[in-house]
């Protein structure tokens, strides 16, 4: 089975600010957003992000399920979930708990993170392997990581980078903004920010990710490629929005 972690990377990005002044800081906002994906051009079902408070002040809960069809259900397990626990601060998203379901039986795939920012280590295990690391400022992780972006927007900040422990590795991510394009989606027409996002160090001519942030849609992004070789192999497009 390819998981959620291995197959919807976090939604990497980072936009600069249009017509919004640094000093209005507009709130983060709980919603249910569902994209419909494809591979190559063919139908693969859909992908639902969920975000919601959590029990106490600046507490959030994301929580990320894959919807496959048929075809698609050979390779990604509807079962799985993929849930991130966060808190928000001056300083951006500040992730606490990660946890990777991946659906089986056998919970040797599972990934679990607890984070200790007293001490800046984290603790856990990255499919059934214990894992204990230093935590440098600012890591996210591969959900945290899809709303430490737009928060930063809706702060006024112009983000340019990411640090992620994507697994066992640790990797820094490069925004870049490449244009601005006026989409017809499913929730309407909307005015976009289109950004680039490559690994460091990466081949400016490998995979990449491109995100079209909609700034009148609490700088959500209405769709997500995954590109290589100058074209898309996974298209994700907002389909449904509702706020929570």
């Amino acid at each position: 089975m390819i998981h959620l972690r291995r197959l919807l990377r976090a939604v990497l990005s980072v936009t600069v600010i249009l017509g919004m002044s640094p000093s209005i800081a507009e709130p983060l906002k709980a919603h249910e957003i569902v994209y419909e994906t494809s591979f190559k051009g063919i139908p693969a079902g859909s992908l639902v992000l969920t975000l919601t408070t959590g029990s106490s002040a600046n507490a959030w809960h994301y929580e990320t399920r894959a919807l496959p069809n048929v075809l698609a259900s050979l390779v990604i397990n509807s079962s799985a979930r993929e849930q991130g626990w966060f808190s928000v601060t001056t300083d951006g998203v500040i992730p606490q708990h990660y946890l990777l379901e991946s659906g089986e039986k056998n919970s040797r795939h599972n990934t679990e993170l607890s984070y200790d920012w007293t001490a800046n280590h984290i603790t856990g295990q990255v499919e059934g392997v214990a894992l204990t690391i230093s935590a440098p400022t600012q890591l996210q992780d591969v959900s945290s990581i899809r709303i430490a972006p737009t928060q930063d927007l809706l702060e006024g900040r112009e983000p340019h980078e990411y640090t992620l422990l994507d697994g066992r590795e640790i990797k820094t991510f490069v925004y870049t903004r490449i244009g601005s394009e006026h989409l017809k989606t499913a929730l309407g027409d909307v005015d976009t920010v289109i950004f680039n996002s490559l690994r460091k160090g990466a081949d400016p001519n490998g995979r990449s990710w491109r995100y079209w942030y909609a700034p009148s849609l609490g700088w959500l992004p209405v769709r997500i490629e995954q590109r290589e070789g100058g074209s898309a192999r996974l298209v994700f497009k907002a389909r449904s929005l509702h706020w929570l």
